[in-house]
């Protein structure tokens, strides 16, 4: 019997500080873990042509801190852990929900050239998104500078009801290190930039 198997999608995330003017700087680069939930938006999204599956979210996880040098711990992502983990933040940790900047572009991962067409096909997603507001979701903390908050973790997620969180489903999520977690700024946001190659 051929054993068949799907590779699960990887992901690379690049962390940014965009300054006033929307200069973006580069501050860290971090891989992520998929979740299980990914086959469900793929098995919606490929085989069921519902593009109300389609990545069009990220959240942006973040914890106010008593001093700026605080560090956040890190948690030890389990695939099967997806908004259930974001339902339970509590004390002062909470994420922003947040849209991805127009459709993702369409690019060919490295190693892939022969296989694809510049400029036409390719096997490389790249979603962009910045952190906007100042209310976390769970309405456990205030995203601003003034609280400390402090970004240590993101998540790519498909939201088919934009209106109701509790059906948005969890495709990816990542953490930073300790030494890569940033503060918020005073006038000024943070940037991701989340590639998904498909090999």
């Amino acid at each position: 019997m051929i054993e068949k198997h799907i590779s699960t999608p990887k992901g690379r995330v690049e962390l940014f500080h965009i300054a006033e003017g929307g200069i973006w700087t580069s501050l860290c680069r971090t891989s992520n873990t998929v979740l299980y939930d990914w086959g469900f938006i793929g098995a919606k999204a490929i085989g069921q042509g519902d593009r109300s599956y389609r990545v069009n979210k990220m959240y942006i996880e973040f914890e106010n801190v008593v001093s700026p040098g605080d560090a956040v711990a890190v948690p030890t992502v389990a695939r099967n852990e997806g908004l259930s983990y974001y339902n339970a933040l509590s004390g002062t940790q909470d994420f922003l929900r947040i849209d991805i900047n127009d459709l993702p572009s369409i690019t060919i991962e490295s190693g892939y050239e022969a296989y694809f067409t510049a400029g036409v096909t390719g096997n490389l997603l790249t979603f962009i998104a910045q952190s906007a507001g100042t209310a976390g979701v769970l309405g456990n903390a205030t995203f601003s500078a003034a609280n400390n908050s402090k970004i240590f973790g993101a998540a790519l997620v498909a939201s088919p009801v934009d209106a109701d969180r509790t059906k948005d489903i969890v495709f990816s999520r990542t953490y930073f290190t300790v030494a890569n977690q940033v503060l918020k700024q005073a006038s000024s946001q943070v940037g991701l930039n989340w590639e998904v190659p498909f090999e």
